[in-house]
């Protein structure tokens, strides 16, 4: 039997894992608003946005099986650009998004293994002061909800 995940476990699950990465710290806001806020404060922000759930399955599940769902799951991310090396900093947030990828395609003990991540796309663009980066990159999740 798979391990079964709410949507929220599985968000505390992703935010524990980018949360582990240095220097990476969870912003509070709701995730729809991330870096709409002109006044983020230095280092690198993420927010997990589980962004939409749907059925896999053409039947209804029995409750013991939970329902076998797809995810959509962004982490949205703010990276500081230094004034006097934007290039460099730049390139250090491209590093930061390849981090957030391995972090989350990797197998492991400390995952569980209901989970199966597929990388999708990543989207990113600089704010218009030149300051931050902010990207997100997205994932396809295939778990398994309780229905008990």
């Amino acid at each position: 039997l798979m391990a079964q995940r709410t949507v929220r476990q599985l968000r505390e699950d992703v935010t524990a894992r980018i949360g582990a990465l240095a220097g990476w710290k969870e912003s509070l806001v709701a995730p729809d608003n991330f870096g709409r806020d002109a006044d983020l404060s230095s280092g690198t922000w993420f927010v997990v946005q589980v962004s939409e759930t749907q059925d896999l399955r053409a039947y209804r599940g029995k409750p013991a099986e939970g329902v076998l769902v797809e995810s959509t799951l962004i982490v949205r991310y703010s990276w500081r650009l230094s004034p006097r090396d934007m290039s460099g900093t730049y390139d250090n947030a491209l590093d930061g998004e390849q981090a957030v990828i391995n972090k989350l395609m990797v197998y492991d003990a400390t995952w569980p293994l209901s989970y199966k991540f597929q990388f999708t796309r990543v989207t990113r663009e600089t704010n218009d002061v030149g300051e931050w980066v902010v990207g997100a990159v997205e994932f396809r999740v295939v778990h398994t909800l309780p229905l008990q």
